[in-house]
Formats: structure tokens, C-alpha cells, sequence
């Protein structure tokens, strides 16, 4: 069973385009191939099956270093040249050219992939993520808040980026509208420290949040929020 989740699809522009990332896929060692081969009962000793394996596997790569092809049901491998020769007179040189290993499926190998079923299950969180909330002037971390002085924020994927109108870090007080942070007031804005400025606040309990559109590669096509559990006290 191949498993995949759906996440946003960053190289279209469409509203709402999701792609499918393969998740939880086991690898198999050598060791665990020739334990199934034990299971079929090839009249084998698992130390001859680890020994054919290596044997295979060592064989294959001096076919490949000997500038040959190799050809199975399951694959088929060969070297090619990649780079620009410039004229018919041109010689291989390292520093313009390189080789490349290339892998196709073959037919047993294109016939197995047929035959995969998928299930579709829930993303788990890889986004922003806030882990702390610290009070610099006075230390305190996850509790007070000092209005007009820094608060730094750790975590995951915090930095705020992208022009939608909703990006900013915010205090979200238990009632009432969340105090947005002036973009002036972010002293730095890296994917793992925020530090701010704290707004003016009113005494009362707040949590923050974050809206951005960061993600490691490109900028997301809509913003995502994380707001973070933990109370933190304005007196």
C-alpha cells in the first residue's frame, strides 16, 4: 500500500491545486531481501542468498565502471556523458563534463508498479510551529509580556513573508481583535527566532500568532496561521 498525503502544489497558480506527497514508505536493506527470498523457499542457506546478492550487487557496478550496460526484467542500467563539446576535436574533460548513471524500470519492474494500490491519509504538521515565547527584558519565558520592549519567538518556520494583507505576527488577546505587530517593529524575522516589538498592549491574557506565506521553497499561494497554546500575561 502506497500512502500519500495532499499538500499545497506551489507550481501552479490555480486556487486550490493540491499535489500527492508519498509518505511513510519503508526501505528494504539487502539483508531484508534475502530474508523474504528465505520465505519462498529457495532451497538456499540465508548466507548463500547474502552471498549472491553481494556477488550481484559487485558484479553490476564493475559492468557499470567498465563503461557497459546492464539489462534485467527488473531494470536496466547505463552510463551516458553529460556537457558541451565545442567541435568535433574536443576531448572528455572532467571540469566540463560528467558521467551519469541512468536507471529505467523494466518490464517486471513497470508490471509491479501497475499493480500498487494507494491510501490516502491525514498530513501531519510540517509547517510553522512556535516552541517558545520569551519576555526579554524580564526572561520570563511562556508567561509575562512587557509592552514596548522585545519578545523573541522560537520554533519552525516562523519567518513572516508574502503580500497578502493577513501576514504579520499577531498578540490574540482571550477577547477582543488581535493586535497586529507593525512590520517596522520586527527586529528579525528568520525561519527559527522571531524578535519583535511588543505592541501597546492592554493587561489581560493574550497567545500569539503568526500568518505567513514561507515555506522552505517558494512562497505559498494562500497564508497559512499557527497560533501558538500557551497564555501570555500583560499586568
Amino acid at each position: 500500500m502506497l500512502e500519500y498525503t495532499l499538500e499545497d502544489n506551489e507550481l501552479t497558480k490555480a486556487e486550490g491545486d493540491t499535489r500527492a506527497q508519498v509518505v511513510n514508505v519503508r526501505s528494504y536493506t539487502a539483508g531484508d531481501i534475502a530474508d523474504r527470498i528465505m520465505k519462498i523457499g529457495a532451497g538456499l542457506t540465508r548466507s548463500d542468498v547474502a552471498s549472491v546478492l553481494e556477488a550481484a550487487k559487485q558484479v553490476i557496478a564493475d559492468i557499470i565502471a567498465d563503461g557497459g550496460a546492464v539489462h534485467f526484467d527488473l531494470f536496466n542500467a547505463f552510463p551516458s556523458i553529460q556537457g558541451v563539446f565545442s567541435g568535433a576535436d574536443d576531448s572528455f574533460d572532467p571540469a566540463k563534463h560528467r558521467i551519469k548513471a541512468n536507471l529505467h524500470a523494466g518490464a517486471a519492474l513497470r508490471e509491479a508498479v501497475g499493480k500498487i494500490r494507494v491510501k490516502k491519509v491525514a498530513a501531519v504538521l510540517t509547517g510553522t510551529v512556535i516552541s517558545s515565547v520569551t519576555d526579554i527584558k524580564t526572561g520570563s519565558v511562556n508567561g509575562a509580556l512587557t509592552p514596548g520592549k522585545d519578545a523573541k519567538l522560537s520554533g519552525v518556520k516562523l519567518r513572516i513573508a508574502g503580500e497578502d494583507a493577513s501576514v504579520d505576527l499577531y498578540f490574540v488577546p482571550a477577547s477582543g481583535e488581535p493586535v497586529k505587530v507593525d512590520a517596522s517593529e520586527l527586529v528579525v524575522n528568520n525561519p527559527g527566532e522571531i524578535i519583535a516589538v511588543i505592541p501597546d498592549l492592554d493587561a489581560g491574557t493574550y497567545r500569539a500568532r503568526i500568518v505567513t506565506q514561507y515555506t522552505s521553497g517558494k512562497l505559498l499561494k494562500t497564508p497559512h496561521s499557527f497560533t501558538y497554546n500557551k497564555n501570555l500575561t500583560v499586568s
